[in-house]
């Protein structure tokens, strides 16, 4: 689903906006070879992304409409990663176990301009889902 919401708390933080600022959140479910793997709560300003609920979002790559339709090219992200279990409606959608465990991650996605576009907060399957960390040091200036 995609509805315009108002920004509140952790969404407008992580996205840089005023309390009650227009974000449309994107409700979806992921499968991986027909099977239910996430959910995923995105949000994405609205004066970013005008008519973005008209797009087709069941049939193309989240991504591919942000850099091909809306000219925002991807740079970094920032996430937290946790541990949790799964609640009753969640673990029905994901068709789990209450209290089997999911992985929780919580992702602001940057613009070249570093200018927050994407706020998620998904819940995956931790029987199904891997996390993988890729650790860059900066080079220190002398």
């Amino acid at each position: 689903s995609c509805e315009l919401i108002a920004a509140h708390g952790e969404v407008a933080r992580a996205l840089r906006l005023d309390s009650g600022d227009p974000v449309f959140c994107l409700k979806r479910l992921r499968l991986v070879n027909g099977e239910p793997m996430a959910v995923v709560n995105s949000y994405l300003p609205e004066r970013l992304f005008p008519g973005i609920n008209e797009q087709d979002l069941g049939g193309r790559s989240l991504y591919a409409i942000f850099e091909i339709n809306y000219k925002r090219k991807l740079a970094w992200a920032e996430e937290s990663i946790s541990a949790v279990v799964a609640e009753s409606g969640v673990a029905t959608i994901l068709e789990t176990e209450v209290a089997s465990p999911l992985l929780r991650i919580r992702e602001t996605i940057y613009d070249q301009d570093r200018v927050a576009i994407e706020f998620s907060d998904a819940l995956l399957r931790g029987d199904r889902y891997t996390a993988t960390v890729v650790a860059v040091r900066k080079r220190m200036v002398s």
